[in-house]
């Protein structure tokens, strides 16, 4: 089995998960950390459309060390996040833990305006109209994405029946603010949790490493909610993402903590989605007009990464350290465009990577090279510890 890529940490295997997990040993890997299909299906891609079935995760609880956890990211909605929680019971994992929650302010609504809709059926033009204090393009992109957002007007009702039925939404869509990380483990194989540390240093989560510090030099135990953006005012600090990542960001030399492009974002910036894809040809995220209308459509902009569900190499870096140690090895089934080996080529982790489109897995490959060459760069042969 050929990688499609690697360097001195980890290696990407392109193709189907369920096959390229069939390849590898049993009890092999340290951390299950990966962003899977929501089973939204509104993205359009033919991956999304449903959650992964428990052949999958079966062949990621094999693998596992006993004791071993695994973080996956799901999405809030209940039909979906249930179905996920259930296929992972029923591959053998043991799930039940509290979930960590994700809290940002940077989500896009997708919630569809009904009077607009019935204008639209009626073929009536609506009258477009100034609100003062309010931001044109404010269901489309943030400053991050300025160089390529769309304005959209806003307008009155133009029919009686939109009239009646203004400020009406279809079902119950709300800005997106919260995902949620469903945390599960790979079933002891000795008799308690201590045992099973001394035995192989599984069956622990490393929470100490994740305490989140304050201005005042305290630290507080880690919730099972991690915040970014400020996103809860004057309390933001005992959840704070933001200013975990900033310490762990000031154990490494000053000029590579200056040069990594993600400091202080919220969901990925542009920057720090597209660095090291310089040389791969842009296009839009989706150009398929037919389907439904969402934030990431309404986008005119091509991108160098077009992978649509990028996650913060903060985040994916918080998880890293929570369940792992420096030269274990993380397991990545739903690679992506490779956020989860770029954090743990920060931190000093082996990885393995499987994505099954080959454009993500070349995005995934020039994302890891640049990251890695920087690590590199700043310490040499050295690896960064956590």
């Amino acid at each position: 089995m050929k990688p499609f890529f690697e360097n001195d940490l980890g290696e990407i295997y392109q193709g189907d998960c369920l096959d390229v997990m069939k390849e590898l040993p049993s009890e092999s890997i340290d951390l299950l950390l990966t962003d899977p299909p929501y089973g939204y299906s509104f993205l359009g891609k033919d991956w999304d459309r449903a959650v992964p079935k428990v052949d999958i995760w079966k062949e990621c609880n094999r693998l596992l060390k006993p004791g071993s956890f695994a973080f996956i990211m799901s999405a809030p909605r209940l039909d979906c996040l249930l179905r996920m929680a259930l296929n992972l019971g029923e591959a053998g994992f043991e799930i039940g833990f509290t979930p960590i929650y994700w809290a940002y302010h940077s989500g896009f609504p997708k919630a569809l305006d009904i009077s607009k809709v019935i204008d639209r059926r009626l073929g009536l033009k609506r009258e477009t109209v100034e609100m003062p204090g309010r931001q044109r393009s404010a269901l489309c992109w943030g400053k991050h994405y300025a160089c390529g957002r769309r304005e959209i007007d806003f307008t009155l009702p133009a029919s009686d029946e939109a009239k009646s039925l203004s400020g009406g939404y279809a079902g119950f869509q709300p800005k997106p603010a919260v995902e949620v990380v469903i945390v599960a483990m790979k079933p002891l194989s000795e008799k308690s949790h201590t045992d099973q540390a001394l035995k192989n240093g599984k069956g622990v989560t490393w929470l100490k490493d994740c305490s989140i510090p304050t201005e005042d030099g305290f630290s507080r135990f880690p919730s099972n909610l991690l915040a970014c953006d400020k996103v809860f005012g004057g309390d933001s600090y005992m959840f704070d993402l933001d200013m975990w990542f900033e310490e762990r960001m000031g154990s490494l030399p000053k000029d590579i903590a200056d040069r990594f492009p993600f400091l202080f974002v919220k969901k990925p910036s542009k920057s720090e989605k597209e660095s090291g894809c310089e040389s791969i040809g842009p296009k839009r995220w989706c150009d398929d007009e037919e389907s439904v209308d969402i934030p990431q459509k309404r986008n005119r902009a091509e991108r160098h990464n077009y992978h649509p569900t990028v996650k913060p190499v903060k985040l994916m870096s918080y998880l890293t350290v929570l369940g792992s140690r420096p030269k274990d090895i993380v397991l990545d089934p739903f690679l992506g465009s490779g956020t989860t080996a770029m954090a743990c080529e920060l931190l000093g982790r082996r990885w393995i990577g499987i994505e099954l489109e080959r454009e993500y897995a070349e995005i995934a490959a020039a994302r890891i090279s640049n990251s890695g060459l920087k690590i590199r760069a700043s310490l040499g042969k050295e690896r960064p510890d956590s």
